[in-house]
């Protein structure tokens, strides 16, 4: 077993503050905007440029959305004014703290004092070295009752425990490698660096401390929770959740702690970060490598009805026929890759 980065994966916060009424008129302005346009509108705030979708975020009526952070946004005295989920290349980016201090300086920058609190934190840890299989599943012992096992090609991908609705403890162990190469993110090979060994599995084990069992732990705001993820992991690995080795006694839960957990139970929480810039190009990277099996077979049918036979010659004969499509749509191209541009990493 070898440890290839872990950490804070996920942050949501939500926090309390008097929304002037010129920024509500600037949210709900962008938000008419956006829907009349059919993609977001731009929003300036705290000196950063962020965009506002033509929907909410949950119960919040403004979503606005950075490279770095969704935030929700309210006048409603009925929810807390703010709600900040940070996106997980910012906290592997900037570490949890310095996303703390990006986003505090947002609304500083505003004019805002917001109370945060800690709604949840996912805190994970990747390892190679575990040879997991689905019959291992009566191998862990864990506080809530609900397990269930996830295969794909008729091989394990997964574990869950736990149940969201709680609010408490939930986990999740997976094949990180098999989720990147299904949704992208090839970002976490430069991340896991010399220390990733390519053809075996990276396992996640992830926990995720909703809010009422931080407040059951006597934990609230940032300044609470992030000093004490230690104690959390703790908490996580060796009282809510352990893999056993089996032996002569009837029940798991007298097992010995298996050599494989007592590694998970050893994690750093800290090993390794990666510059934003180096995030972007291995998102995009991803991104690309997805979008070539599709690009490949259109290029390969366009070529077969214009009479090509090579790459060049359905590429050298594209042009004409997107003009002509851009006429017709009353699109221009580059309006099109303006807008794809707005969502890419």
């Amino acid at each position: 077993m070898r440890e290839l980065a872990s950490g804070v994966d996920a942050l949501y916060l939500s926090g309390r503050t008097d929304l002037p009424a010129s920024l509500l008129s600037s949210l709900e302005s962008s938000r008419v905007s956006a829907q009349e346009s059919g993609s977001p509108a731009p929003l300036t705030l705290g000196g950063y440029d962020w965009s506002v979708a033509r929907h909410g975020l949950l119960k919040w009526k403004y979503r606005v959305e950075h490279p770095l952070a969704v935030i929700g946004l309210t006048g409603s005295e009925h929810l807390p004014s703010v709600r900040v989920q940070a996106r997980s290349e910012a906290l592997h980016s900037l570490g949890a703290d310095g996303f703390m201090a990006w986003i505090g300086s947002v609304f500083e920058n505003e004019g805002l004092e917001v109370g945060f609190t800690v709604s949840r934190i996912d805190l994970h840890h990747d390892c190679q070295g575990w040879a997991l299989t689905g019959d291992d599943r009566h191998r862990f012992v864990c506080r809530a009752r609900d397990l269930a096992t996830y295969e794909a090609d008729f091989e394990l991908s997964g574990f869950s425990f736990g149940n969201r609705t709680s609010q408490t403890v939930t986990a999740r162990i997976y094949d990180k490698t098999r989720e990147i190469d299904g949704k992208g993110g090839d970002w976490w090979f430069e991340h896991w660096g010399p220390r990733y060994v390519e053809g075996s599995p990276v396992y996640r084990v992830e926990f995720e401390f909703a809010r009422d069992c931080l407040r059951g732990m006597g934990l609230d705001s940032p300044t609470d929770v992030l000093p004490e993820v230690g104690r959390l992991w703790a908490y996580g690995t060796r009282d809510w959740l352990t893999y056993r080795e089996p032996s002569a006694h009837a029940r798991a839960a007298r097992w010995p702690v298996a050599p494989e957990w007592e590694a998970v139970q050893a994690s750093s929480l800290g090993l390794g970060s990666l510059p934003m810039d180096r995030i972007r190009a291995g998102a995009r990277a991803g991104s690309l490598r997805k979008l070539l099996p599709g690009l490949n077979g259109y290029v390969a049918s366009f070529a077969a009805l214009t009479g090509e036979v090579t790459i060049g010659g359905a590429c050298a004969a594209l042009p004409a026929h997107l003009a002509g499509y851009e006429m017709t749509s009353g699109v221009p191209f580059a309006e099109r890759v303006i807008e794809k541009r707005k969502s890419l990493p």
